[in-house]
């Protein structure tokens, strides 16, 4: 049995029952770190201990199942295929149960994460999973890109990516095709990012020999998966809206991608050229408190002045030139 000790503080659950159990050492050390130091994922414990310690004991028995199974995951796969197989329920890992918020957290710790600082909550999961050979979802995550040649881990190269290329047109990639890739390139050394879609639209169509990827608003884990494929060996040009959101994803995407990424036309001469109507509230002005990157310190400073926004639709015409 699991037992407490200290009377209605529980601050240890013993673990010989878990072990006697079939409890993987390794799992068993792991919640004995986070019990005695009440590190994450110490409240989901006691809480889920003391409504049914006998769920405890079968959440844990099944997250060492998945540990087993990620070993040898050789393809990626769905979590709800991967659940089933580990459970019997394609829902099992479902999100905000108990066994899902504590199979993240074994993942953190088994994967460190080098998005986590880029992402959402939720896209941070569907980037643990993804380490662990496991898809979230395979296919709403995606991102749109143009000029692009790809390899699958085979060698042979993209058939799909190379015909829209021949094709003059973009390309949805998903995380399922991202996922059997090998290498990317595309196919000029400098690749324009851009945050809106329309802007991707017409730099593409009237620039046809060029190489784009759009991340439309907060990129997400399809796009930094691209943009690493191609980090080595291209120069990114980032393009974004003058709003306090906007300043916010590309000092991210500088802090990830460093010297492979360049501020393109964020000067402040652009952003009090094209200010628009739109009132910026008090809540996404404190925003820019967050906005410390050298390159954008200016345009903070005159948008904390003048409170407004700046969207790149209107500046188009720069980009192209």
């Amino acid at each position: 049995m699991i037992s407490t000790h200290g009377g209605d503080d529980p601050g240890m659950i013993g673990l010989g029952g878990l072990k006697e159990k079939g409890i993987n050492l390794e799992i068993s050390l792991r919640l004995k770190e986070v019990l005695e130091n009440h590190g994450n994922g110490y409240e989901i414990l006691m809480q889920q201990y003391r409504e049914n310690p006998e769920g405890l004991r079968d959440i844990l028995k099944n997250i060492m199942k998945a540990y087993q199974q990620i070993c040898i995951i050789r393809k990626k796969q769905l979590l709800a295929v991967f659940a089933a197989q580990v459970t019997g329920n394609p829902h099992y890992f479902d999100a905000g149960k108990t066994a899902e918020r504590l199979l993240i957290l074994f993942l953190k710790d088994q994967f460190k994460s080098s998005f986590s600082d880029e992402m959402f909550p939720a896209e941070e999961k569907s980037c643990l999973l993804y380490q662990a050979g496991i898809l979230k979802d395979d296919l709403s995550n995606e991102t749109l890109a143009y000029g692009l040649h790809a390899w699958k881990q085979d060698g042979c190269i993209h058939k799909g990516i190379e015909g829209f290329l021949k094709e003059k047109e973009p390309v949805r990639l998903t995380l399922r095709t991202l996922g059997e890739l090998d290498k990317v390139t595309a196919q000029k050394r400098e690749v324009y990012v851009v945050e809106n879609p329309a802007v991707f639209s017409i730099l593409t169509s009237r620039n046809p020999s060029c190489a784009a990827v759009c991340i439309n608003g907060q990129p997400r884990l399809a796009s930094f998966l691209l943009l690493d494929f191609l980090r080595e060996t291209h120069q990114f040009l980032y393009a974004g809206d003058f709003d306090p959101e906007g300043l916010l994803i590309a000092q991210r995407l500088k802090e990830r991608y460093e010297d492979s990424l360049y501020l393109w036309k964020y000067e402040a001469e652009w952003y009090k050229k094209y200010l628009s109507g739109v009132r910026l509230s008090g809540s996404r002005i404190k925003k820019l408190d967050h906005v410390y990157s050298p390159e954008l310190l200016e345009i903070k400073k005159w948008m904390q002045k003048e409170q407004k926004a700046a969207y790149q639709e209107a500046m188009i015409e720069i980009y192209l030139d």
